[in-house]
């Protein structure tokens, strides 16, 4: 396959400016303690699937799968750091995950491989990824950032000089979650405005 044949693409929650802004402070907290690499506020994200590398002509298949997705609307309190050694991650996680993000996260799962797609084996993980190339070391509690979450995205991330970028491609609201927080209503459904 072509490399401009390929997207690298992941399904993920979104959030709005304000949350970003919140998440972006928390990464200063933890940046100060732990040196590394802050991620941008425009490209944080709580990923659900990765795909990986996709032909163009599959596309279609993923935004099929999204659709037949159904989930409710619900509110991730993200209220404590995390570290992955190995990885060099500090990241953003809930003590206590709503019961409506595994569901989703599961059922995405499930749709995806019933459509063909290949995905990670290891278990879904809810957590936003705050800093890169940092010292795992012990970091202070925080107020719960409170992240009304009301839809999922597909993305596709590309890179440049500036580091990793992402385009949204897609979105599915999730019921009672009202519009997206940076778009009108949409002229169809599954595609971003971003």
């Amino acid at each position: 396959m072509a490399a401009s044949d390929c997207h690298r693409l992941f399904f993920a929650l979104w959030p709005g400016p304000a949350v970003a802004a919140r998440l972006a402070q928390l990464a200063l907290t933890a940046q100060a303690r732990c040196g590394g690499r802050m991620m941008r506020p425009a490209t944080l994200h709580l990923t659900l699937a990765f795909i990986g590398d996709v032909a163009e002509t599959r596309i279609e298949n993923l935004r099929r799968a999204a659709s037949l997705v159904t989930g409710e609307a619900f509110t991730l309190s993200l209220d404590r750091f995390g570290c992955w050694r190995r990885n060099r991650i500090v990241w953003a996680g809930c003590s206590d995950p709503p019961p409506q993000l595994a569901a989703l996260a599961g059922q995405l799962a499930q749709r995806l491989s019933a459509g063909g797609f290949a995905l990670e084996l290891r278990a879904f993980a809810a957590h936003l990824t705050l800093l890169r190339n940092a010292r795992c070391l012990s970091l202070p509690g925080f107020e719960a950032v409170s992240w009304p979450v009301g839809e999922f995205v597909l993305a596709e991330s590309g890179r440049s000089a500036q580091g990793a970028g992402y385009a949204l491609i897609g979105r599915w609201p999730l019921a009672g979650g009202g519009n997206c927080w940076h778009c009108p209503p949409p002229r169809s459904p599954d595609r971003h405005c971003l």
